[in-house]
């Protein structure tokens, strides 16, 4: 069963995860296009892989943008909107996720950019205040869009309001794939370096 649902945004955007395709991969009964259409873009998948074992599954991330990219920068620096998605294989803790983002937002901001950055640190404090769990079979998506900004849904829901600042996407994607990502394995599947552990 495919956890990849089609929604409909606040703010007027249909996001279509492309069922008319068939699913090429399929990592710990998580089922992934190899494109979606949103935001009037199609988008390729560039990876996805899990974080725990066989015996011990805890999470499933994969990763979408316009062109393939290798490394963080060069996801950057590929126009058009762009999507992260987490699916729970298990109750999972969001503390641990909500400190290594938080850091990537202070590591990408300089000094003059901190003060500007408070309201939307405050956003993602109350965002995960209210979500401190993602249950087995949940979905968090982080959507780059476009003039709007970072976009987090959890379960479908639009969550908090969008954050503008870039920092906040760097920080983000960060998590997964930055110079100290939270699983290394995972980062080399999400960059296309490797097969993504199944």
């Amino acid at each position: 069963m495919s956890f990849i649902r089609t929604l409909s945004l606040a703010a007027g955007f249909t996001v279509l995860a492309s069922g008319a395709m068939a699913a090429t991969l399929d990592v710990a009964g998580v089922k992934f296009d190899d494109s979606i259409a949103i935001y009037n873009n199609t988008l390729l998948l560039n990876g996805a892989g899990m974080v725990g074992g066989a015996k011990t599954p805890q999470y499933v991330v994969n990763v979408y943008a316009r062109s393939p990219f290798a490394t963080l920068d060069e996801l950057f620096k590929i126009p058009g909107p762009k999507r992260l998605t987490v699916t729970a294989l298990r109750d999972m803790d969001t503390d641990p996720i909500v400190r290594v983002f938080t850091r990537g937002v202070n590591d990408s901001a300089t000094k003059g950019d901190i003060a500007k950055l408070v309201p939307g640190l405050g956003n993602l404090d109350n965002i995960f205040r209210a979500n401190k769990t993602l249950h087995k079979g949940d979905v968090m998506m982080l959507d780059w869009v476009p003039i709007t900004g970072l976009v987090i849904y959890i379960g479908g829901k639009v969550q908090g309001v969008p954050f503008k600042e870039p920092e906040f996407f760097r920080g983000a994607m960060s998590i997964w794939m930055g110079d100290a990502p939270m699983d290394a394995p995972l980062r080399d599947a999400l960059l296309g370096r490797s097969r993504p552990a199944r």
